[in-house]
């Protein structure tokens, strides 16, 4: 008599449960789509009114420095929805971690080609706190309807999907400041932005932990 371990077992009752009660895969993902947009337009409010867009962002100094930045916060982004998808469906096939190195790949590079000149504390004495509490601030909308619309979703993992829906905030968030942001050193994006992603992303899986457990 065959005997299933128990990770495939409770993997075999989720999808039943996902299939007969939860949406789609396709409406979860249009979903998932539909939340990282209203996170995104929240977030450019809120960092617009909290902090408002550097005056120089198009300027050709400094363009470069808001560049890496965006991009990089970017394919943190893409690299979390893309796992934040799969582990939201029951069954899905939850990517490599391989999937952030490229992350880590453009942060190298603005490293090597700074010539900036700024510091990795930032421009001023509360520079890296303000970036940390603003983009935390800024994703909490974006996390809160991510977490509504995952409830709704078979996760075997809750607090590893909730760990990724905010990391997937914070990345968003901290690419929408990047427009604000007046600290062009490219060690501040290796150290700041992670830390304040980080702390999202903890947030997310405490969260998630209660709110996805079924």
């Amino acid at each position: 008599m065959n005997t299933l371990k128990t990770d495939d077992l409770i993997s075999n009752l989720a999808s039943q449960a996902g299939t007969a009660n939860g949406p789609s895969p396709r409406k979860l993902h249009s979903a998932l789509v539909g939340c990282v947009l209203a996170g995104v337009i929240m977030a450019v409010m809120i960092i617009l009114a909290l902090v408002g867009p550097r005056a120089d962002l198009i300027a050709m100094d400094t363009a470069p420095a808001t560049f890496f930045k965006v991009i990089a916060m970017l394919a943190a982004g893409i690299a979390a929805f893309k796992t934040l998808r799969e582990l939201a469906i029951a069954g899905g096939n939850v990517p490599s971690r391989l999937i952030f190195v490229p992350v880590l790949m453009i942060i190298a590079v603005r490293i090597i080609t700074d010539q900036s000149g700024s510091s990795w504390l930032g421009a001023a004495p509360l520079a890296a706190p303000v970036c940390i509490a603003t983009i935390i601030v800024a994703s909490l909308p974006g996390l809160g309807l991510l977490m509504y619309f995952l409830r709704k979703g078979a996760t075997v993992s809750p607090g590893k999907t909730g760990a990724y829906a905010g990391m997937l905030a914070g990345a968003l968030a901290a690419m929408t400041y990047a427009i604000a942001c007046r600290n062009d050193a490219g060690l501040f994006l290796l150290v700041w932005y992670p830390i304040a992603v980080g702390i999202v992303t903890a947030l997310g899986a405490a969260i998630g932990r209660r709110m996805l457990a079924w």
